[in-house]
């Protein structure tokens, strides 16, 4: 993992992108992706120098937010523990899925991201 706090330190003593880079063992692009991101949130090492490690990194680069897409998401507990039962397949499951999702008005995802989910 990329220590920012480390990046930032390397950064206010002069080093170099490429020599921050090298000292750290990640790429260039990283580096410079934290330069922009520690401009646009307008902190150096100062600001940082009493945070920890991962409160930098959570400061300069926020957990994404996934789009809400829309469909009904699927109860994998239910899905998990009906596959237990003799006879019940992932395909059974599916359909009683959609069914439960086409009375209530919702949207369901189609089988094969089901099952990729279902296997995540």
């Amino acid at each position: 993992m990329v220590d920012y706090k480390r990046i930032l330190q390397l950064r206010a003593e002069g080093v170099s992108q490429r020599g921050i880079a090298d000292a750290l063992g990640c790429s260039r692009n990283t580096v410079a992706g934290a330069f922009t991101a520690a401009d646009s949130a307008g902190v150096g090492f100062g600001q940082v120098a009493d945070l920890g490690a991962d409160e930098v990194r959570h400061l300069l680069l926020p957990e994404p937010v996934r789009p809400d897409s829309g469909r009904a998401p699927p109860d994998f507990e239910y899905v998990h523990r009906e596959l237990g039962r003799p006879s019940v397949t992932l395909l059974v499951l599916w359909n009683e899925y959609v069914a439960k999702c086409r009375s209530t008005g919702e949207v369901p995802y189609q089988y094969s991201f089901f099952n990729e989910q279902y296997r995540r």
